[in-house]
């Protein structure tokens, strides 16, 4: 059976699921059809277990288990797996490092706060987070480092420690410190969005494999938000997802959850940018580490995410 090879390790909410899925339409290219197996972030598997004190989250947890995601994969050259959370964990780095050194990796980072409100939108949505006001979500985190008000469908709890999940610095630089600069590709949200067959080729490229093949780039992830906030909190109760994963094939399973599920609790609404007063609190918090990760990467993500006049 043959091992993995690639990884996308975040962040959520980045494109990491669009370039997931065009990924996967090309021939010489096979992604998991579970997205997110998280096998790789075993502090997280711990975290959890902690503080529910039971296995309730993390179906992955054994090499065996992980493997059958790949066993279609012999025939194709690039075998990867999507787990935008890979980024943020403490040792996903090394553990990956340990399972295959001579992997490729590709990194996906947006505007902080941007990042950070459609992070939020989307635990609301999939009831990860019960706190629906950005802002609130925010001030509770020095409540939820102690222990306090953790949301009771939360992986972990640090997945909602908001403001440590944009030292963006830190994070990238675990996988740097382990694979070779010409292991790792660092692409820009903003510029994937503005150029997909662009990135697209640039990302071909890097995998080394013909870059010529043109994907079909439909939209993915669309902003929605439920249609009743009462079936989606039952919808997406932790017992029903179990349930749901031990009936149905990992493939069947996301399938129903991205073309059944979601298209008939939620609606689409318009895209709302980040509330100008929101903007200006997390601004001068944000850009020392804004400037950290730009110098890293050699790139003017102040110019580019306008952070450059604050």
């Amino acid at each position: 059976m043959k091992k993995p090879n690639f990884f996308i390790v975040g962040q959520p909410k980045a494109g990491t699921t669009a370039l997931h899925n065009f990924l996967s339409q090309h021939p010489d290219i096979f992604m998991s059809e579970f997205k997110e197996p998280f096998f790789f972030c075993k502090d997280f598997h711990q975290e959890s277990d902690q503080h529910y004190g039971f296995r309730k989250f993390f179906p992955f947890r054994d090499e065996a288990s992980y493997l059958k995601l790949f066993s279609q994969a012999d025939s194709y050259k690039i075998v990867g797996e999507s787990s935008a959370l890979y980024l943020y964990s403490r040792i996903a780095s090394q553990e990956i490092y340990n399972f295959n050194h001579k992997a490729k990796i590709i990194i996906l980072l947006r505007n902080p706060i941007d990042w950070l409100y459609s992070l939020h939108n989307q635990y609301v949505n999939t009831t990860t987070e019960n706190e629906r006001d950005f802002t609130q979500a925010l001030a509770l985190e020095s409540l939820r480092k102690q222990g306090k008000k953790i949301p009771n469908r939360v992986q972990a709890p640090s997945w909602v420690f908001y403001l440590e999940m944009i030292k963006y610095y830190d994070q990238i630089k675990r996988f740097y410190d382990l694979f070779s600069s010409s292991q790792i590709k660092t692409i820009i949200f903003e510029d994937f969005k503005a150029d997909n067959q662009k990135t697209y080729q640039e990302i071909l490229d890097f995998l080394e494999i013909n870059s010529s093949f043109i994907a079909n780039y439909k939209s993915v992830n669309c902003r929605a938000k439920p249609r009743s906030y009462l079936l989606n909190q039952l919808i997406y109760s932790p017992l029903i997802r179990s349930v749901s994963q031990k009936l149905f094939t990992p493939k069947a399973y996301d399938y129903i959850a991205k073309n059944v599920v979601e298209k008939v609790l939620w609606q689409k609404t318009n895209k709302s940018a980040v509330p100008l007063e929101i903007k200006q609190q997390l601004a001068e918090k944000v850009k020392p580490e804004v400037i950290k990760i730009a110098d890293f990467l050699n790139t003017d993500l102040c110019q580019k995410w306008g952070y450059e006049n604050i």
